[in-house]
């Protein structure tokens, strides 16, 4: 399996007044999973357009394997990509859809079963798209995206739509092609998956880079050397910590996480204040956490706080 990049340089994109995609450069690499996330009008689906030459950058480039995917003759074995999967007409069987996929891009009609039976369609194979679900759509999609045995795929939202087998079935299966060297791109709104699948992640905000890192590596800054202290007297907990100089926030009911003090310090003052705790520990913050903090100042589409809800 060749090493092949996704590679988005100095990226640019406006429609009309609105610029969608702001100097925008990262690169993605191979044998690992990569988390591509960001609020809705953050810019992620017109950048992976970009990519697959759907739509035309104002301004930078975007490489597949170092060249754009114009270039190739045959991209299909180069990159597979997942954008929509509703863009297959109802009236088509499944694998009269992918043959069709496969004859344009000289690929042998023998993958076609291949593909369906990899992503768990070969049964259903005959059937009209039409009387598909979703999860089936999104299976059909990922199909086509691996017709041409590519080293590169871009996912825009595989998980959409999948019950709770489909789901594990794609993270086990992400992993797998990132195992074999292969450079998989996936966007997603779900953090608690991500935090399971992906390797590295690129988090955008209103066009623009907010994070190019490790899940490791974020997980670990945001977390720092918090304390999670578990306990039925929440508020005189937080009143013997807070006394000692510690930084004190409230992250659930029975809850709250501790900065500025050791854990053998937080349990001598909690003992010596007669108060009880039933648990005590390094605070692990997650994906979703630190996502939803990372890009709070960057949400184009958001719902009132609750109290604002509340006066209305």
């Amino acid at each position: 399996m060749p090493n092949l990049t996704i590679e988005a340089r100095e990226l640019v994109k406006r429609y009309g007044s609105t610029l969608a995609v702001d100097r925008l450069s990262f690169t993605v690499e191979a044998g690992r999973v990569t988390g591509f996330v960001g609020p809705n009008g953050a810019g992620k689906s017109t950048t992976m357009r970009m990519m697959l030459a759907l739509d035309r950058p104002d301004g930078g480039e975007a490489l597949i394997g170092g060249r754009p995917y114009t270039s190739y003759r045959e991209p299909a074995r180069t990159v597979g990509a997942l954008l929509d999967p509703e863009a297959v007409h109802p009236g088509r069987r499944a694998c009269d859809h992918l043959l069709w996929m496969a004859q344009y891009n000289g690929i042998p009609r023998k993958r076609v079963d291949e593909v369906l039976q990899i992503v768990g369609l070969e049964s259903v194979g005959r059937k009209r798209v039409g009387g598909f679900s979703l999860g089936m759509r999104q299976r059909l999609g990922i199909a086509g995206a691996l017709l041409g045995d590519p080293g590169i795929l871009i996912l825009d939202e595989p998980v959409n739509g999948l019950d709770p087998e489909g789901i594990q079935w794609i993270r086990g299966f992400l992993k797998q092609l990132a195992a074999e060297g292969r450079t998989v791109l996936v966007s997603s709104h779900l953090m608690s998956e991500l935090q399971d699948t992906a390797d590295h992640l690129i988090i955008l905000g209103r066009g623009r880079l907010l994070a190019d890192t490790t899940v490791k590596e974020l997980l670990d800054q945001t977390s720092g050397d918090q304390i999670e202290v578990r306990t039925t007297e929440r508020s005189r907990t937080i009143d013997a910590l807070s006394l000692a100089g510690a930084t004190v926030a409230v992250t659930g009911p029975e809850t709250v996480t501790v900065t500025g003090l050791t854990t053998e310090r937080v349990v001598s003052l909690l003992s010596a204040a007669s108060i009880p705790f039933t648990g005590i520990g390094q605070h692990r913050a997650s994906l979703e956490d630190v996502y939803m903090a990372m890009t709070r100042e960057h949400t184009t589409f958001a719902a009132a706080p609750e109290d604002e809800r509340a006066l209305a």
